[in-house]
């Protein structure tokens, strides 16, 4: 019995996240993020890390276009694999509407998914 139970709390936990999306923008702009028709962040902020499971996800994103101060709805598909976090950036040019850009995917089990401030170091030259 305690063995039926032991077995039943390791495969819970073997249901736990093991993907992850992060959306990044400018901090001059704040964006709010939609994923799937469900709203995620309710503060406006520049960076929002989801844990989720793999699978394809529909993307909508509020963002502030920077440059003329209208809010705009950005919307992208993407396919999330097991294991990884998908890092994707708000890419704003003037004139032009925003759009999403996948940037590169990081282990879910490394230090890049632990401390967002690791995404924006740059080699030193």
């Amino acid at each position: 019995m305690l063995f039926i139970l032991l077995i039943a709390l390791l495969s819970n936990s073997a249901n736990a996240y093991i993907s992850g999306i992060a959306i990044q923008t400018d901090k001059r702009s704040t964006i709010q993020v939609y994923i799937n028709g469900r709203f995620f962040n309710k503060q406006p902020g520049n960076f929002v890390r989801i844990p989720s499971k793999p699978g394809i996800f529909h993307i909508q994103v509020k963002v502030v276009n920077p440059y003329d101060k209208e809010w705009y709805l950005v919307r992208k598909d993407i396919r999330v694999e097991k294991g990884y976090e998908f890092y994707y950036k708000l890419v704003f040019v003037r004139g032009k509407r925003p759009r999403i850009e996948a940037v590169k995917r990081y282990p879910v089990y490394s230090r890049y998914f632990l401390n967002p401030a690791l995404y924006n170091r740059h080699p030193i030259s």
